[in-house]
């Protein structure tokens, strides 16, 4: 059985985040916004605007809407363009929607780590992204960002890291 070690920034989150009166340092998400707000920022009023409130709201597509990932892939193809032109565009088979970021990282993890691999986590940063390869079996490595490097990532210290195994 897969024992993960609590994470510590979502215990804290789970006692002080509503509590009135304390300012919340540990925030992970974006602000959160009302339907109205999302009305709001829809500039696109064409017969195919993704926000249709008319349509019922069922479980949806396994990996995300086809629409919603057609156009996430046309979002990044621009980019890719422009920045790496000649690079074979994205469908939107290459894309997965996921609830967030949480849930994104699991899916990398178990897909990518196991047993006997090697991981290098930036530290400090969000536990999940040590703790959960730890906790498949991988080694973990902390790359220590330090106070009188201004926090900025040392290279050398990450290349000393590397390991045969390290993914």
């Amino acid at each position: 059985m897969v024992k993960i070690t609590p994470f510590e920034v979502e215990q804290w989150m789970d006692r002080y985040e509503t509590t009135p009166g304390v300012i919340n340092i540990a925030e992970t998400c974006c602000a959160s916004i009302s339907v109205d707000d999302l009305i709001s920022l829809n500039t696109d009023n064409s017969p195919s605007s993704p926000l249709q409130l008319s349509k019922k709201l069922t479980y949806g597509d396994i990996l995300g809407s086809g629409t919603l990932r057609q156009r996430v892939a046309s979002l990044l193809n621009r980019d890719l363009n422009l920045y790496s032109p000649g690079l074979e565009p994205l469908t939107a088979e290459n894309v997965i929607i996921t609830q967030g970021a949480i849930a994104a990282n699991f899916l990398v993890f178990y897909t990518l780590v196991g047993p006997g691999d090697h991981v290098i986590s930036v530290y400090p940063t969000y536990q999940q992204l040590y703790s959960v390869p730890e906790s498949l079996g991988a080694e973990v490595s902390l790359w220590k960002l330090k106070a009188e490097n201004d926090y900025v990532p040392d290279v050398e210290e990450l290349e000393g890291l590397m390991k045969s195994n390290t993914k």
